[in-house]
């Protein structure tokens, strides 16, 4: 399989509209999610399995259309999601700055690696993860 293949639906302009259009929706889903819950923290429950949910689809879907920063941030989200301990909660901070990633993406529809700034933007999703 050649690199072309790699991203073959990312030379679809209505398949990436169509992207574009579920991811929106799903990042809609993600922020009433969490503007529904109360206080700073969501519960480890059916809230953060759907949020893990969303993020995972976005993560594929993204590397899918050749949209690495929304694959990297929906696996940074995952990730985070997966390595709580059983009692530990999903912090909002953590998953709007996540959230505040993919509506950059989606945006400005941008496409490959997003050079120094998707690097900072990579950056900047770790370290808020680690001050949690």
């Amino acid at each position: 399989m050649s690199d072309e293949d790699d991203f073959a639906y990312a030379n679809d302009p209505e398949l990436i509209e169509q992207f574009v259009n579920w991811t929106t929706e799903a990042v809609e889903e993600l922020k009433t999610i969490v503007s529904n819950l109360a206080g700073d923290e969501v519960s480890t429950g059916d809230a953060a399995v759907r949020i893990y949910d969303l993020a995972h689809n976005i993560k594929g879907m993204g590397s899918s259309f050749d949209f690495p920063l929304m694959t990297d941030a929906g696996n940074s989200l995952c990730v985070y999601i997966k390595n709580l301990s059983g009692d530990q909660p999903v912090t909002q901070r953590v998953v709007d700055a996540h959230v505040k990633v993919f509506e950059v993406v989606l945006t400005h529809k941008i496409q490959g690696s997003g050079g120094e700034k998707g690097d900072a933007i990579r950056k900047r999703l770790a370290a808020i993860i680690s001050e949690t």
